[in-house]
């Protein structure tokens, strides 16, 4: 039987302290995330673990120990009721405080040993703050002319508008094209970020849509949900299967490697 490498691949969850009168259970801190994520990184050949958010510094240098990549997920879909009905959103700090602390240290981290990262959505405008770029708390009124792109959750399975990306980038070679259906399920984007990092991919109206590290073996991060996308827009499965592969070549540095059967 042939035995093939999985790298072991942690996500971050969304986390809800249970303390407003909307949270997700009430008086009870939860941790949740879409299981679309782990069925993408399984399917390109992973194993997907969630990583529980967490204060202590012991239990983040652990994490990165164990995984081999790490992904950044989404805010869950979850928008407090006082937050959503604000003119202006909050910043990624003030919506889920304990959250963006676990994930800042964890990035830094990952980002300190070169672990492979893939931003998703929420998780790409995480590289961007965190690495010193900046953040349209809401693209309504910000950016000129930005077309909606918060569309509701309905529309997360089917491309609604095109990205186009630059040439020569890391996504570009990935992906073999300069142009992708994407959905779009943000309020939030990425201003602009700073070197290493570069924008990617922008949508026709001039939204950051994509980043990318240029100091980093794989750091990439997308603004839409392309987890949600693999059967009606294959390309997207490139993305997760380049970013595997990234993972995988992490086995030499030992931990957070397992091993099964092909085709299992």
């Amino acid at each position: 039987m042939q035995v093939v490498s999985a790298p072991v691949i942690g996500i971050t969850p969304a986390f809800d302290d249970g303390t407003d009168v909307d949270s997700v259970r009430p008086n009870s801190a939860v941790h949740f995330v879409d299981a679309a994520y782990g069925q993408a990184l399984e399917r390109a050949g992973a194993v997907a673990v969630v990583l529980p958010v967490t204060e202590s510094p012991a239990s983040i240098e652990r994490y990165v120990d164990v995984v081999d990549g790490l992904v950044l997920s989404g805010g869950g879909g979850y928008l407090r009721r006082r937050h959503r009905e604000r003119p202006i959103l909050p910043d990624l700090k003030t919506l889920s405080p304990r959250r963006y602390r676990f994930e800042a240290a964890l990035l830094r981290r990952a980002l300190e040993r070169d672990l492979p990262v893939l931003g998703i959505c929420r998780g790409h405008q995480m590289i961007a703050r965190v690495s010193g770029g900046k953040i349209y708390s809401q693209i309504s009124g910000r950016v000129p002319g930005a077309q909606e792109h918060y569309l509701g959750e309905g529309h997360g399975r089917r491309p609604v508008h095109d990205i186009y990306i630059e040439p020569g980038t890391l996504l570009h070679a990935i992906l073999g094209t300069t142009t992708a259906g994407t959905n779009s399920l943000h309020r939030q984007a990425v201003a602009r970020v700073v070197p290493p990092f570069v924008i990617s991919a922008r949508a026709g109206d001039g939204v950051a849509e994509a980043l990318e590290s240029r100091g980093h073996r794989f750091v990439v991060g997308v603004q839409f949900h392309p987890e949600l996308l693999l059967d009606s827009v294959p390309i997207w499965r490139r993305l997760f299967e380049a970013f595997v592969d990234a993972c995988r070549e992490t086995w030499s540095r030992g931990p957070g490697l397992i091993s099964v059967p092909a085709g299992s």
